[in-house]
């Protein structure tokens, strides 16, 4: 009976002693928790940093002369956010504009200035792409990833241009050819 009592009393102090306060580690857990909620801290980088221009201008073997003048757009970037630990990081990726000049025999035949909404309607990049199709939200997030002339000597009456956009932080891409003829006209078909 005396230990029966013994054990109740022990039991009796164990309760009354409890009385439901966290631990240091669950506090600061919490703590840190609440912090999160209400600070948040954002980091925009844009890529490139500054702007930036590069200038080609080549003569080819099958006589035409190609100036392709491509400029960072600094008004029209895509933005992506992620957010590690308390702090959003927002990378902007800034579009491009290029110009595109053919002469051939010192005479201009083709002077096209492209931006992005320029080339949406160019490339067919459209806004009601179904989820899934290959060239879903090229309309919006893809960026110009390269832009190349192409000296394949088997056109010999036509400059092609090859374009490639991509969508960045993932392998989506869209590879164009630009096809002018010697009498200025232009198409692309996508490759």
């Amino acid at each position: 009976m005396k230990q029966l009592i013994l054990l109740l009393l022990i039991i009796g102090i164990g309760f009354s002693s409890c009385d439901g306060r966290k631990t240091q580690n669950q506090a600061l857990s919490d703590s840190i928790e609440e912090f999160k909620k209400t600070v948040n801290f954002e980091t925009n980088v844009y890529v490139p940093k500054t702007y930036i221009e590069q200038d080609v201008d080549t003569t080819m073997s099958n006589g035409f002369r190609v100036k392709i003048k491509t400029y960072t757009d600094l008004s029209n970037s895509v933005r992506f956010s992620k957010i590690k630990d308390t702090v959003n990081y927002q990378t902007h990726y800034r579009n491009f504009k290029f110009d595109i000049t053919v002469l051939k025999d010192d005479k201009e035949i083709y002077k096209e200035s492209f931006n992005k909404q320029k080339i949406n309607t160019v490339f067919n990049y459209k806004t009601d792409l179904p989820i899934g199709a290959n060239l879903y939200n090229f309309n919006k997030l893809a960026t110009l990833k390269s832009i190349n002339l192409n000296d394949d000597p088997s056109f010999t009456n036509m400059v092609l241009i090859d374009i490639i956009y991509g969508i960045p932080e993932s392998k989506k891409s869209s590879s164009h050819r630009l096809f002018i003829d010697e009498n200025g006209k232009s198409h692309s078909v996508q490759l």
